[in-house]
C-alpha cells in the first residue's frame, strides 16, 4: 500500500496536523526521510500494543476516543484530548542504526517536535518511545459536570 501522507494528516486534529507538516518539513530539510509510521489506532489495536509490551497504557493519544482531565479550579475540570504520531525515517524504521535510541534521527525528531510544542516520547523516563510525539489540547470551557 503506498504511503499517503496527506490522507493521514486529514485524520488528525488540524492543530496537530499543522505541527506534523512543519516537523516533517524540518526533518526533510535536515536530510532525513521521515514518514508517519502510525497515527490512529482503534481501542482494540491499542490493547494489542499493551499486550505486546509496545505500550504502557490503554489511554493512548493514538486512540481518538481517549480523554483526559485537568483541574481548572476547585470545582471544575477541563476535558483534554490529544493526538499522537510515530515518525520514523523510511530508510531505517526501527532497524539498523535506528535500533539505538541515541540515533541522530531520534534526537532531531525530539528537538523539532518540542520546538513545535509537542511532547516527545524519548524524554519519558520509564518507557522511552523515541518515535512518538503527541499534542494535547482543550477545546471547550471548564465544566463542572464531573462534580455533580
Amino acid at each position: 500500500m503506498p504511503y499517503d501522507e496527506q490522507s493521514l494528516l486529514e485524520k488528525c486534529h488540524p492543530a496537530f496536523g499543522f505541527k506534523l507538516i512543519i516537523i516533517l518539513r524540518q526533518l526533510r530539510a535536515a536530510g532525513w526521510q521521515p514518514i508517519i509510521w502510525e497515527l490512529i489506532r482503534t481501542p482494540e489495536q491499542q490493547a494489542g500494543k499493551l499486550k505486546q509490551g509496545r505500550s504502557k497504557t490503554l489511554k493512548s493519544w493514538h486512540v481518538p476516543s481517549t480523554e483526559g482531565f485537568l483541574p481548572a479550579d476547585h470545582s471544575s475540570i477541563y476535558v483534554v484530548h490529544g493526538n499522537a504520531a510515530d515518525i520514523v525515517d523510511k530508510r531505517y524504521a526501527y532497524q539498523g542504526p535506528a535500533a539505538n535510541t541515541n540515533f541522530q534521527f531520534w534526537k532531531d525528531l525530539g528537538r523539532i517536535a518540542k520546538q513545535q510544542g509537542c511532547t516527545w516520547g524519548g524524554d519519558w523516563k520509564s518507557f522511552k518511545d523515541v518515535a512518538h510525539i503527541q499534542l494535547l489540547f482543550i477545546e471547550s470551557p471548564a465544566s463542572t459536570h464531573a462534580f455533580a
